[in-house]
C-alpha cells in the first residue's frame, strides 16, 4: 500500500475487508474498469472530499482492491460542514480528526442503493460504527443519511466499489447513550432514574456480553420537562415502580422516526381504517408508545418532540416535550392478520402433521392457499382449511397484540362452510360461530371481544363443532381495540 498508516488505521481497515465476500467483476464493462480513488479525482464536485482522504491518508486505500461504498460529500457539503465547525479549510483538521471523520463514510463492501434497509446499515464503518438511512423517500435519489445528508447520485460503480454523492457531511457518533446523557447535566433527574433502577450501565455500554453491538432508543427527558411534570427527583419512587417507568423510555434496536409508521390503506369490506400509526414495544413488555405520524403530537397523542433521530454510539436519541407515563389511556393500533401472511400455523387434522405449512393449490388440499379472483382485496391470497372430526381446530399466532380489549372480526368466504368456536387458551370468545352465514360473498363477521391480561403475541384456535363440521375459506381477522 503506497501510503503511511497508522496502527490502528491499518488494523481498521484489515478488519473492513477480512470478512467481505470478494466479488467478481468484469474489466470488460467501460464504468467498472476504473478504480474509485482514480475516479473521485477526476470529478470536480469532490475536490474538498479528495482533499480530506489525501489528508487522511485514505487514498490509497480506495484505491485497492476492496470491495467499499463511499458516501462522498460534495463541495458544498464541505464549505457548509467547514462553516459549522469554524474551520476555514481542510488543512485546519488534525490528522487523527480528519481521518476518524472520512473512516465513518465508507464501508467495508459494495452497498448498492438496492441493499439500503430502514435505519442503521447492515455493514459498518470501519471503526465499528453505522450510518443510518431514512429511505421512506425512496433509495436512488431521496434516501437520507443520519437524518441530514440527501443522497442525491447513488450506485456509481467501479471495479473496486461503489459511491453515493450527497449533500452534507456525515459527523461520526462518539458517545453511547449513556455517555451523552451524563455529559449533559440538563439530562441529571433522569440518569439518576436509571442509575436507581439499573439501566445506567445498558446505555453506557457499546456491546453486550457476547460482543454483540447494542442498539437501542432511548425517550429522553430533560430537568425541564420532569420539573415541569413536577418530578425533582426519582429517589423516593417504589423501585419496581421506577425500573418499569425507566423501562418504558427505552425500546430495543435503533431506527429514525420516519419507520416508526407508515399508512395502512382503508379497506372498508374488512372494517381496516385509514391511518399512519403504529404500537412500538419497549422493554416494559406489558406497556407501549403509540406513535401517529400524521399527528402534532405524534407520540402517545399527547407528546411531541424537542430533537429527534440523535444518533449515538450504541443507538438513537429522541427529546420529548412531556413527561412519559403509561396507562391504559395511551392508544392501541387496529391490527390486522392475514392469514395468507402468516407461517405460523398448527392445524390438528387426521393425516397432516401440526407443523406443516399450507400448499399452493386452486383445487386440491385441505390445508392450502388460493387467489380469490372475486375477492375486495383485488389478487388476494386465501386459507382453506377442512375439519374431518369434531374439535378439530386450526391455531394461527397473532404478533405483537397489547394488553387491552379488541373488538375480533373476520373476513371469510360465505356459503356452506361450517360451525367455528374461536378460542384464546381454554377462554371462549363469542358463541359459536356459523362461518356460512349471510348474503354476501365476503363479510366482516364479529365474533366476539376478549381482553388481553398481558402483551405478547397471541394463539388463537377455531375449533370444529359436531353440529357442521368446518371447510372454511379464511382471509383476515382484524382486531380493533376498544376503550
Amino acid at each position: 500500500m503506497a501510503m503511511k498508516l497508522t496502527t490502528i488505521l491499518l488494523v481498521v481497515l484489515a478488519g473492513i475487508t477480512a470478512g467481505c465476500q470478494r466479488e467478481d467483476f468484469s474489466y470488460q464493462e467501460k464504468d467498472r474498469m476504473f478504480q474509485m480513488m482514480d475516479m473521485l479525482r477526476a470529478d470536480t464536485s469532490l475536490s474538498l472530499t479528495v482533499e480530506a482522504l489525501d489528508k487522511a491518508q485514505l487514498s490509497g486505500t480506495l484505491n485497492t482492491y476492496g470491495p467499499f461504498t463511499f458516501f462522498a460529500p460534495d463541495n458544498q457539503a464541505f464549505r457548509n460542514y467547514l462553516r459549522n465547525v469554524g474551520k476555514a479549510a481542510i488543512a485546519d483538521f488534525t490528522s487523527e480528526e480528519i481521518t476518524t471523520l472520512m473512516i465513518y463514510h465508507i464501508l467495508g463492501a459494495r452497498v448498492r442503493s438496492a441493499d439500503f434497509v430502514p435505519g442503521p446499515q447492515t455493514v459498518s464503518t470501519g471503526r465499528g460504527d453505522y450510518i443510518a438511512l431514512d429511505i421512506s423517500k425512496g433509495t436512488k435519489t431521496e434516501a437520507l443519511a443520519n437524518g441530514k445528508a440527501r443522497l442525491y447520485e447513488t450506485d456509481i460503480e467501479y471495479s473496486n466499489g461503489v459511491v453515493h454523492k450527497m449533500d452534507a457531511v456525515l459527523d461520526p457518533p462518539v458517545l453511547t447513550i449513556g455517555a451523552f446523557l451524563q455529559q449533559n447535566p440538563q439530562y441529571s433527574i433522569l440518569v439518576a432514574g436509571l442509575q436507581r433502577a439499573g439501566l445506567m450501565d445498558t446505555l453506557m455500554a457499546l456491546n453486550n456480553a457476547q460482543g454483540e453491538r447494542i442498539r437501542l432508543t432511548l425517550f429522553a427527558e430533560t430537568n425541564e420537562v420532569l420539573n415541569a411534570a413536577g418530578i425533582t427527583s426519582f429517589d423516593a419512587m417504589p423501585l419496581g415502580e421506577l425500573t418499569e417507568l425507566m423501562r418504558y423510555h427505552i425500546m430495543p434496536g435503533s431506527s429514525f422516526t420516519s419507520q416508526y409508521a407508515g399508512l395502512t390503506a382503508a379497506v372498508p369490506a374488512i372494517g381496516v381504517a385509514e391511518r399512519w400509526d403504529n404500537t412500538l414495544t419497549t422493554l416494559s413488555p406489558n406497556s407501549h408508545i403509540y406513535y401517529d405520524m400524521a399527528s402534532q403530537k405524534p407520540v402517545n397523542g399527547t407528546i411531541d418532540f424537542r430533537g429527534s433521530d440523535i444518533l449515538m454510539k450504541n443507538g438513537v436519541l429522541h427529546n420529548v416535550d412531556k413527561h412519559m407515563v403509561f396507562s391504559s389511556a395511551v392508544p392501541r393500533t387496529q391490527i390486522t392478520h392475514v392469514f395468507s401472511e402468516t407461517l405460523n400455523y398448527a392445524y390438528g387434522v387426521n393425516g397432516i402433521s401440526p407443523t406443516a405449512q399450507p400448499i399452493i393449490s386452486t383445487a386440491a388440499g385441505r390445508f392450502r392457499y388460493f387467489a380469490e379472483a372475486s375477492h375486495s382485496r383485488a389478487g388476494a391470497m386465501v386459507l382453506f382449511f377442512e375439519a374431518d372430526s369434531k374439535d378439530d381446530s386450526l391455531v394461527s399466532i397473532v404478533r405483537n397484540v397489547r394488553k387491552g380489549k379488541y373488538k375480533i372480526a373476520i373476513n371469510y368466504k360465505n356459503g356452506n362452510r361450517g360451525d367455528l368456536q374461536l378460542m384464546y387458551g381454554q377462554d371462549k370468545i363469542g358463541p359459536v360461530k356459523n362461518y356460512g352465514a349471510g348474503t354476501t360473498f365476503y363479510q366482516n363477521m364479529e365474533l366476539g371481544t376478549y381482553e388481553f391480561a398481558t402483551s405478547g403475541d397471541k394463539r388463537f384456535k377455531w375449533v370444529s363443532q359436531a353440529s357442521k363440521l368446518a371447510a372454511v375459506v379464511m382471509d383476515v381477522m382484524v382486531l380493533t381495540p376498544v376503550d
